[in-house]
């Protein structure tokens, strides 16, 4: 019978927003992103959403976007001091965090792979911007030590319309906000190379066009093949291609792939059939390598922009996965063990209400694994991509209680499976308040607790 556990976290949130020029190096994925995709949707803006993080350079053009289509049109109270939020907004900021675990190893969802020992543990966090780089070093302290790391940081370097990067960059691809299947900031940031395009491009039929391309190393691992064993940090590749037809669509495509060269150093070659994979490559990688573990995933959002009077805006998205890529009775490329997740967003301009369901079970596969690579798609022992096994139903709701505070319930119940076996539910709350104080501090309580 299995025992019931309880998880109760709590933690207090104060950002104070320094004085700091305006970056084009990429933003942290805190409420800004939240808030931005919530005004243009309501505003109607055309603009790619689900390939994060953002620049400056991006937010700076979003806002302008949704000013212009906004005119002189009145929004509700709470929609204009968002705005007005982030106009104001700097790029230089602190983030002091204190939180009490009740148990040891704590790692909440999509929280950049932080830790959390048993009882309190504080932590500082300061993000830097300027116009070649993005850090945000952080101290943790606990009841035992000390610790320093880097959260993320990265070089960034633009010319015409692309910008290379270099360091740790936190991702996240697709539309849904509890998880992805391909990229979150459920595990930590790791070492790669970005290139992007500095704005998102208008092409014919496909309208703006935005492009990831990713190149690193996860963390180390052991690899089996044909019974040879070996310690090595895995080759991480991806890409993805965003674009709008439409203001009332959004359709996104991306792959990822973990890769080793076996006794032999990877190629341009290897990297480009990892990536791009032949009708032969599957077979191929069994006999002579490189090895690989692909994923794969289509997302489409139908956004609605509205001026009822009890609706504001509203999107409806699925994203469809796979956790390989082998050839299918036509000798095509096909996804197999496929996962879907599905998404439901409305706002009435004050309260608004997101819900979501994913599910990745599969009698024959289990997602983010692989025979040869032993602790499969991970990353300093997180999965990058969607945080649960199985089935999850996800609920999310925000409500101002007052002009300058928000009350937020967030609710998700996942029934975990394995090979077909089910592990049981966990059920898990968050209750969240937040204020504006005065200047640019923002004050916060969270309490968050499960039960299985």
């Amino acid at each position: 019978m299995p025992q019931n556990r309880f998880i109760i976290s709590s933690w207090i949130v104060i950002s104070f927003c320094l004085i700091a020029s305006c970056s084009e190096g990429a933003i942290d994925m805190d409420w800004k992103y939240d808030s931005l995709r919530r005004l243009a949707l309501v505003a109607g803006v055309s603009y790619p959403m689900n390939t994060r993080p953002f620049s400056q350079e991006e937010i700076a053009g979003i806002l302008q976007e949704i000013d212009k289509n906004k005119g002189a049109s009145k929004w509700t109270e709470h929609l204009e001091l968002l705005l007005k939020r982030l106009k104001q907004e700097n790029s230089a900021r602190i983030f002091l965090t204190a939180t009490n675990a009740a148990v040891d190893g704590l790692s909440l969802f999509n929280n950049y792979g932080q830790r959390y020992q048993q009882g309190l543990n504080l932590s500082a966090n300061m993000t830097m911007s300027g116009k070649y780089y993005d850090i945000c070093p952080q101290v943790k302290v606990n009841q035992d030590n000390v610790t320093t790391d880097l959260k993320y940081g990265y070089l960034n370097y633009s010319r015409w319309h692309i910008s290379l990067q270099a360091g740790r960059i936190p991702h996240w691809w697709g539309p849904g906000q509890s998880g992805a299947w391909l990229l979150t900031t459920n595990a930590p940031a790791f070492d790669q190379l970005r290139i992007t395009n500095r704005q998102a491009q208008s092409l014919p039929w496909l309208g703006r066009l935005k492009y990831d391309f990713l190149l690193g190393r996860l963390s180390s691992q052991r690899i089996n093949y044909n019974g040879k064993e070996k310690e090595e940090k895995p080759e991480f590749i991806g890409l993805r291609f965003d674009c709008t037809p439409s203001r009332y669509m959004e359709l996104g495509i991306g792959e990822v792939c973990m890769l080793s060269g076996l006794d032999d150093r990877l190629g341009l070659k290897d990297y480009l059939q990892a990536i791009f994979p032949s009708s032969n490559t599957t077979v191929d990688e069994t006999t002579h390598g490189p090895l690989t573990n692909r994923i794969a995933s289509l997302d489409v959002t139908f956004k609605i922009p509205t001026n009822y009077r009890l609706l504001k805006g509203a999107e409806i998205y699925w994203e469809y996965g796979g956790e390989d890529c082998n050839p299918n009775s036509l000798g095509f490329q096909f996804l197999s063990a496929p996962a879907n997740l599905f998404g439901l967003y409305l706002d009435t301009g004050t309260t608004d209400m997101r819900l979501e369901y994913a599910e990745d079970e599969d009698d024959e596969v289990v997602w983010y694994t692989h025979h040869n690579f032993t602790d499969g798609y991970r990353h300093k022992g997180l999965i990058p991509g969607h945080h649960m096994n199985g089935k999850t139903w996800w609920l999310k709701t925000t409500h101002p209680i007052s002009p300058r505070q928000i009350g937020v319930l967030e609710a998700e119940m996942i029934n975990e499976k394995l090979s077909g076996i089910s592990l049981g539910c966990l059920d898990s709350w968050k209750l969240k308040w937040q204020q504006d104080g005065t200047g640019n501090a923002v004050t916060g309580v969270e309490w968050s607790w499960g039960i299985k």
